[in-house]
């Protein structure tokens, strides 16, 4: 993928540790919601609802193009306005959507089937050419898209037929199909994108799209409307009207929650989650995830790109105490940055789990190898700089357990706090990650594949390398993953590159992250799990009686 999506962090989620619920020993107290099921979906909800209020925690997004969502707060939105080709389920598989089928004819030929049923929110008729024009937007790695990477192998886009449009590829990948299920695989109108020009996907320019809900009116700073599209392909939304509001402040979101003013949201704060867990306005659904809370290299120069002082802080940290304060028990031991889930829907999941479950776990720290490997890469009393967005709650308080733990081998971890748009440019823009020695932060994985993260960072060209790691086996076992159209393949390459790269820490993981939702009482229906990133999840809502 071109694009590795990052948590972006809205100003005032700031809730120190001395704010949250103690125990007798004067430590955070887990939450009760640990005690509950993780689940994929929430209770059908079967009413009619003429409007609600969905929180943002995250504040307001960028764009609702769906080429340029990245973050959590588009991402949210965006699925809902215009579709993707494929849908990714809450088990976190993919299922035909706005594409009947979406298949390799041969090695280096995919082609695509469209419904027949399907329009736009003018009435339009959905084309081939509206998938061309779309994905030939998507894939230029000249324009604004931040998905062209998964069109690194496609040399022709092209209309062969009157709903079908055909890709021809340099070579197999693996990779491409789970992409058309997210941002990659999103369609608008052709007629109306080219008229609106650089203003798409703006709060002036609008969208125009097939999916369940019609874009209405952004109110800049506050809030973005959208109405149900009653000829949506896939029945009516059973939710009139959705209003998307701007809450960056955790105790404010919680307020409104707690009081009705706003009805749901994903992505909650612990803190809000945690204060509304015995609400008797609604309920906190924990969901399954690819979420996780790490942090890594960012320079190819000092001790943070040395491979043996990263496994001395991982062996450093004490990852269960971690994830009983900071996120409140809310969080599971995560061996490396790609989560089982982002395979438990492919046909080859078994041996996926299998090289997964072979990794150590690291789950108890080991200071005096910490300190060995420290003493041995010339690290002890070394000054390091960890870059924290401000107002990130969970990772400034990771950052800090981070800290206290370095400190414990010899290493002076210095933590920077960078204010939100600043430390979003430091992914990209490399003159921000100057004097940076490592990055905190939340990453998910919006789309199913084994494939997605890893060739990020573990290869000489991967997007988030930024350690320049090069290991001429893994790259070549990557490659051979994702250059073949049988999963099997796959599988087994990418699970021996995967026995190589984890050891040398490209991201040390401190802890896999639950999705937080909160339904007021009188609503249900959306999934809980992660899929809500990258599918229409508001069409599944509805009142309850």
């Amino acid at each position: 993928m071109a694009r590795t999506s990052v948590r972006l962090v809205g100003i005032g989620l700031v809730v120190g540790l001395g704010l949250t619920a103690c125990g007798s020993d004067g430590g955070p107290k887990k939450s009760e919601l640990t005690k509950s099921e993780i689940v994929s979906t929430t209770p059908e909800g079967t009413e009619a609802v003429d409007s609600i209020v969905w929180g943002l925690p995250t504040g307001e997004p960028t764009s609702v193009d769906p080429i340029v969502s990245g973050a959590t707060s588009e991402m949210t939105v965006s699925p809902n306005l215009c579709e993707n080709l494929l849908r990714v389920e809450p088990d976190f598989s993919v299922q035909p959507a706005l594409a009947t089928s979406a298949e390799w004819a041969d090695d280096t030929t995919f082609v695509i089937d469209l419904r027949d049923d399907v329009t736009f929110w003018d009435g339009s008729p959905l084309t081939a050419d509206d998938v061309v024009y779309s994905l030939q937007r998507t894939a230029d790695p000249k324009g604004p898209s931040f998905w062209s990477g998964a069109f690194r192998y496609v040399t022709s886009i092209e209309k062969t037929g009157d709903l079908q449009v055909t890709l021809a590829f340099s070579q197999p990948d693996a990779q491409f199909k789970y992409g058309l299920a997210g941002p990659g695989g999103g369609i608008v109108q052709q007629a109306f994108a080219t008229k609106a020009g650089p203003a798409f996907g703006t709060a002036q320019g609008g969208v125009m799209c097939t999916g369940p809900y019609e874009f209405v009116r952004w109110n800049t700073g506050e809030s973005i409307e959208v109405k149900a599209y009653p000829d949506y392909w896939d029945g009516a939304p059973k939710v009139g009207e959705v209003t998307f509001k701007f809450v960056g402040d955790a105790a404010t979101l919680t307020s409104a929650l707690r009081a009705g003013e706003i009805d749901g949201a994903y992505d909650l704060p612990v803190s809000t989650a945690v204060a509304l867990e015995k609400a008797d306005s609604g309920t906190v659904y924990r969901g399954f995830s690819t979420q996780s809370l790490s942090f890594g290299p960012t320079s190819t120069e000092g001790f943070g790109a040395d491979p043996r002082v990263r496994e001395a802080l991982n062996l450093a940290i004490d990852k269960k105490g971690l994830i009983s304060t900071v996120l409140r028990g809310l969080g599971t031991i995560q061996k490396t940055f790609t989560a089982p889930l982002a395979w438990s829907g492919d046909s080859e999941a078994s041996t996926y789990q299998d090289g997964y479950d072979a990794l150590p776990a690291n789950d108890s720290p080991d200071l005096e190898r910490a300190k060995e490997l420290v003493q041995e890469a010339g690290a002890d009393g070394a000054k390091l700089v960890m870059a924290i967005p401000a107002g990130g709650a969970t990772e400034s308080q990771a950052a800090t357990v981070v800290q206290a733990a370095a400190k414990e081998i010899g290493i002076d971890l210095q933590l920077k706090t960078m204010q939100p748009t600043e430390f979003s440019e430091l992914f990209y823009n490399p003159e921000k990650r100057a004097g940076v020695d490592f990055v905190c932060t939340i990453g998910f994985q919006e789309v199913p594949g084994g494939l997605y993260y890893a060739p990020e960072f573990a290869t000489p060209t991967g997007l988030y390398n930024w350690s320049q790691y090069d290991n001429p086996e893994v790259t070549a076992l990557l490659e051979e993953a994702r250059t073949t159209t049988d999963p099997a393949v796959t599988a087994e390459k990418f699970v021996e590159a995967q026995a190589i790269f984890a050891p040398d820490n490209l991201q040390v993981t401190l802890a896999g992250m639950n999705v937080l939702l909160y339904l007021g009482d009188g609503l249900s229906g959306s999934p809980a799990s992660i899929s809500y990133i990258a599918s229409p999840w508001a069409a599944s809502l509805g009142g309850t009686e």
